[in-house]
């Protein structure tokens, strides 16, 4: 590039939260027009450039590179497109003092400007390098800082019996007048007083919930789990337990003091007496030591973590029942059947819903057996992932879920910082309100990438056929060995990455990548 001659000059303009994206007024348009200016201004004196490409991340942290608009404009100073990148300040392209120091070199390396509107300081001298990583090292210093403020707020609110936000009890709700505090909603607690009786006299989750369920007892329609999944209304083995085993209800919270976890006196009223909580679990302990796990030794569960159902998704898990000659191991529905156990409507219908376990880890063996011994079959596996691997419409589309879920995770750590710097006096229930949404957006496009996962898409470049061979080959070997569930359950394990269960048999999905 001629030393006089006009720039290619690139804008990178990013924002931390999505509220500040949405605004048209906001953050974005603000940085455009503040950049666009300057451009103006420098073009009044001289040929300083043209402004040839324009990159804008939304909702995005600086924390780390993982940004789609940063990305394309790392590619197009690769490849020499532009030769000037222009930003507002150091911290909209980084906070990260390694992430910048590699984007620097990049743009060293390639003869590519680089200038910040709010620091000051002239790339092409030593001294101006060394003021452009002093403020990088204090852009991450301040991110790290922010991060402790807002552990030590949140570890001192928990120690004062506060609470930290995020889902609230059934039988509570957010106090508007005082942060921190939650107020009793009678009808609610009702219910939940209710419920500790209810085990306490049935005994069990499953016959506690069928009882309160038959008595018309319902909770109210919120989310659960992390946002993961809405409740029924009605009760279930998950969601009475998480009642059963909250210390919120006895007017405690749990905190960390001196590095242990604790107990403390909660700021609001409890539901139960601490001896009904108390009784509560103590019965809960007696149920879970009363369930023995399975011996691997004579229920190994070859296909353990691998069967899933075609229909609805759900893992299949080992269980045991009594036949007429003792017990029978097979696979079954592990959420759905827990999720229903305490209906007195079923509501999941999938075929077949349990499978034994000795027709299904047979007939999977089989088809491991004739890998292991066709050579033909491993040339027709790595065509057919080369095919697959080709539909880049797929991949794409996996790609663009993975991403949207990036950003949407560190929109929520973007709004935990937020929360460090709210004044006193100042409610922080619409931050609360926008991560509640948040964790909504990321349940939905996590349960996306879930339904692209089991269609069988397959990102991953499949090996050469030689090296596969050579895989299969060393794996023949282990399967030469004294024969055991133990050894074919590994051996299964190693060729295949899912089974899915279909209402007449069954789709292997193997290992073919790289």
């Amino acid at each position: 590039m001629a030393k006089n001659s006009p720039l290619n000059i690139a804008l990178y303009i990013r924002v931390s939260t999505e509220e500040q994206a949405s605004n048209p007024e906001g953050s974005i348009k603000s940085q455009e027009q503040r950049l666009r200016q300057h451009v103006e201004f420098k073009n009044l004196d001289s040929n300083f450039g043209s402004i040839t490409s324009i990159f804008i991340d939304r909702g995005k942290s600086g924390k780390n590179t993982n940004r789609p608009e940063l990305q394309r404009l790392l590619k197009a100073i690769r490849e020499k497109e532009i030769n000037f990148v222009l930003v507002t300040e150091l911290s909209r392209l980084s906070r990260s003092i390694k992430d910048f120091s590699e984007i620097w070199e990049l743009m060293r390396s390639v003869g590519c400007g680089f200038q910040s509107l709010r620091e000051q300081f002239d790339t092409t001298t030593a001294a101006g390098e060394m003021v452009l990583y002093t403020m990088a090292n204090l852009a991450q210093f301040e991110r790290k800082q922010t991060s402790e403020r807002i552990s030590a707020n949140f570890k001192a609110r928990a120690e004062r019996g506060l609470s930290n936000g995020g889902s609230t009890p059934v039988g509570y709700r957010c106090d508007p007048e005082r942060r921190g505090y939650l107020v009793i909603v009678e009808d609610e607690a009702k219910i939940v007083e209710t419920a500790f009786n209810t085990f306490l006299n049935e005994g069990s989750l499953s016959k506690a919930g069928l009882s309160l369920n038959s008595r018309g007892f319902r909770l109210p329609k919120r989310r659960e789990n992390g946002n993961r999944r809405a409740r029924l209304g009605r009760f279930t083995i998950e969601n009475l337990h998480d009642i059963l085993k909250n210390p919120a209800y006895m007017g405690k919270r749990k905190a960390v003091i001196n590095g242990e976890n604790t107990l403390v006196k909660a700021v609001w009223e409890p539901i139960v007496s601490e001896e009904l909580f108390n009784r509560t679990q103590e019965l809960l302990k007696k149920n879970y030591r009363r369930h023995k796990s399975h011996s691997p030794e004579r229920f190994p569960y070859q296909l353990s973590s691998l069967l899933f159902c075609k229909t609805c998704g759900d893992r299949l898990c080992g269980k045991t029942a009594h036949g007429r000659i003792g017990k029978v191991a097979y696979y079954e529905h592990s959420w759905s059947v827990r999720r229903q156990a305490c209906l007195n409507k079923k509501i999941f219908f999938c075929k077949p819903n349990r499978i034994l376990a000795k027709t299904i880890e047979t007939h999977v063996w089989e088809k491991v057996q004739e890998l292991l011994n066709q050579p033909r079959m491993a040339d027709y596996l790595i065509t057919k992932a080369k095919e697959k691997h080709q539909n880049q419409a797929h991949i794409s589309e996996q790609n663009k879920l993975r991403n949207k879920l990036s950003g949407i995770l560190e929109q929520i750590e973007a709004l935990a910082e937020h929360l460090s710097k709210i004044p006193k006096g100042i409610s922080p229930i619409p931050i609360f309100d926008q991560m509640r949404k948040l964790e909504s957006l990321k349940s939905e496009t996590e349960k996306e990438i879930g339904v692209l996962s089991r269609s069988g898409v397959m990102v991953d470049e499949p090996s050469p056929l030689k090296d596969y061979q050579a895989y299969l080959c060393a794996i023949s070997k282990m399967a030469e060995l004294p024969d055991s569930a133990l050894l074919k359950s590994k051996i299964i394990k190693l060729l295949i990455a899912k089974i899915e269960l279909l209402p007449a048999g069954f789709k292997l999905h193997y290992f073919v990548g790289k």
